[in-house]
This record gives structure tokens, sequence and C-alpha cells, in this order.
């Protein structure tokens, strides 16, 4: 039996060409010896690597599949290159208040951004898309030697967001559910996603540790025999076993939509779960343990659950499950001293009469997406001490 939940996902908009000029060179002959290397705030989950000689000093790869990751930097002069190896991703680079530059799989290459104004320049560059064919490399930025690195200074806010589709912005620029791989590629924008949209509302740094198709335990059917969201958490990569740890890394707020285990439907023939009440024990079992595990990661983070009203359940049996599960989850989570556990949801009238669902897969529209930023910044300003522990 599948839920009538509908899972917000993603959305997206066609991008103009900036203005400056934007020169490729495949060769990557560009970037020489004697050039500055920017230093980066970084956003986002990146495992880093030393680049070695003829490239300037401090050179570094930042190999990356979680998706939302985004670079920035800043420098005085005329002109900057970005260094790529990434034949999987989207990105979007932003200079200064200029219309972005789409930059879609770039390859092993060096980008020249020039004609700039002399001064000073603010650098942006946002990994757009999800990593459907595997990790991906930014290989930094680079100015001559004559320009001057500035510093870009972390926010003093941080929000962290973990999920399924609907935070990574699956197939969210489509204008149609019907999508062939390729066009999902070029539609899926994380950066667009109402996660990312409440962050930037709240001008605050963000972590989007979200992958299209997982639960937090159980999959979808195409991903069935991949793990869930919890055992996959811990890592700087999809794809790689090795952990992630950031010392200043410390959100004031996660927000988890963990739905998909259940919203999925009941349990299929080969699935572990014998009945629906199994994988339903299960679920909070695991819920309840990866509460736990975050908090004590971030003691002093609140959390937003993303949890459906009773109106929104279909069908109606469900309800109960839903309000024992919720009680069970709020419950230990205050034994355990979380400070604040918020259980919510956009209401009934929003999901059912203002969705357009346009996107890949039916997933949401741009319009679909700004509802659900409104719902979760509303939330967020109906609790004035969440962002300061208190």
């Amino acid at each position: 039996m599948r839920l009538g939940l509908a899972l917000p996902v993603a959305l997206g908009l066609a991008l103009p060409l900036a203005a400056q000029a934007v020169e490729t060179d495949p060769a990557n002959r560009t970037i020489t010896p004697d050039m500055h290397t920017l230093p980066l705030h970084i956003g986002g989950r990146v495992q880093a690597a030393p680049l070695p000689p003829p490239m300037p000093k401090g050179a570094t790869a930042y190999r990356h599949d979680w998706p939302g990751v985004y670079f920035e930097s800043a420098f005085v002069g005329d002109r900057v290159v970005l260094k790529f190896d990434d034949a999987s991703h989207e990105y979007r680079l932003l200079v200064d208040d200029s219309a972005p530059i789409t930059l879609f799989r770039p390859g092993k290459a060096e980008i020249t951004i020039g004609d700039l104004t002399a001064g000073e320049h603010r650098l942006r560059l946002e990994q757009v898309s999800e990593s459907f064919l595997g990790a991906g490399r930014f290989e930094g930025f680079y100015i001559p030697k004559n320009e001057r690195p500035l510093t870009v200074k972390p926010r003093s806010r941080q929000i962290e967001f973990i999920g399924p589709s609907g935070m990574a912005g699956f197939g969210a620029r489509s204008t149609k559910p019907e999508c062939t791989f390729n066009e999902l590629a070029r539609t899926s924008d994380t950066q667009q996603a109402y996660a990312v949209l409440t962050a930037k509302h709240f001008d605050a740094d963000y972590q989007v540790n979200a992958n299209s198709g997982h639960g937090l335990i159980r999959n979808v059917k195409e991903a069935r025999k991949e793990s869930g969201l919890i055992a996959l958490y811990p890592r700087v990569l999809l794809e790689d076993p090795a952990s992630y740890s950031d010392p200043n890394w410390h959100p004031q707020i996660i927000d988890i939509q963990g739905l998909g285990d259940i919203a999925i439907g009941d349990p299929e023939p080969g699935e572990q779960w014998a009945t629906t009440d199994a994988l339903w024990a299960d679920w909070v079992t695991a819920y309840r343990g990866f509460i736990a595990d975050l908090h004590r990661r971030h003691p002093r983070a609140a959390f937003i659950i993303e949890w459906p009203d009773d109106a929104i359940i279909d069908p109606p049996p469900y309800r109960a499950k839903f309000a024992a599960a919720r009680d069970t989850l709020a419950a230990e989570a205050r034994r355990d001293g979380v400070r604040m556990i918020l259980f919510s949801y956009p209401d009934q009238k929003m999901l059912k009469e203002k969705m357009e669902l346009t996107g890949c897969d039916h997933h949401p529209s741009l319009k679909d997406h700004h509802l659900f930023a409104s719902w979760l910044i509303g939330l967020i300003d109906a609790h004035p001490g969440i962002w300061d522990g208190k």
C-alpha cells in the first residue's frame, strides 16, 4: 500500500550567461606555477588532496559527490581561472552580482573568466546537479601573480538538511514528468530546491546531505541494494567509506526528511521485512538512533523533523501509526537532551491546491519549491531562539 504523502523534491530555472569573457582551455596550460591559489570557503563535504607541481603553491583538488557543495573566494584583479576534472556535474558560477555562468560537465579543463572590471571581486561556484555519474573534482581558483587574493569569512549561521530527492533537486527544472537520463541531468538543481532557498534566506552556510531515492534505511526499488542514508551519512563521499569530519561544522538547525521509507509503500517480496509492522518498528528504531547520534555530534542543534499532519495521511488507518511514531521520537529526543525538536509539514490545502508537480517523475516545480521554502522559513521565524541555542 502506498501512502498519500506529497514529498517536496526540486526546482529550477534556465539561467542567462554573464557578460564576462569565458575561455576554456582543454589542454590545461593556462595556470602557471607563479600564479596565486585563492583561499576558499567551502560549503558541504569535500575530500581534499594537494595537487603536485608545476601547479602553484597551495593548489588543492576537492573531490565531492554529496549535492549542494559550493566554493567561495574573492580577489582584487580583472581575471580568474577555474580548474576542473569533472565530467559528472553541472556548476553555476556567480561573479559579484552578474548573471550566473553555467558550466555543464566541464571535464578536465581550465576556464578563464576575463574582462572583469579592475578591482575587488567575489566568486561563488555552486555544484548544481547530483552525482548521477560519480564524484567530480573542482581544483581551485587561480589568479595572476600581479593580482591580490582576499579571504571570505564563513557565516555565523549553519543549517544542515538530510533527506531524499526533495532536498537534492531531482529533475527540478523540467517542465514535464517524463524525463530521459540526460534530461534528468540537465534539469536537476539542488541550489534552487527549498532547502537551499531557506538557507540563503537566512544567510546561513549549509550542507545538503541527501540522495535521491534513498530513505533512512529503505530505498526505492531502483536503489534497493544500496545503503540507506543513515549508513551513508558518516561518509565524506557517498562512494567512499572514509569518514567525514570538520571541527568547524556546528549547525544550529538540522532538518530531516525521513518519510521515504514509509511513503514508498508496504514491504514487497524479497525485502527484509515480512510485514508492514516490522518495517515500521525498524524505521522508528533507526530514526531514534539517528537523532541521538546527530545530537551527540551537535549537542546544541535544534531539530526540524518534516512530519505530516494527520489530515495529510492517506489511508486514514495509518494516522495512528504516525502519531505513535512521532510521540516516540519526540519523547526519546527530549530524554536525550535535545533542546528543541519540531515536527511540521506544509498544510493540506497548499499540498492539494497549489502544487504543480511538473518536474521529472512528478517532482515539484520551481513554484512548488518556493511554497515549501516559505513554509520552512515561517516555521523557523516562529521560533526566535532556534539559531542561538535557547
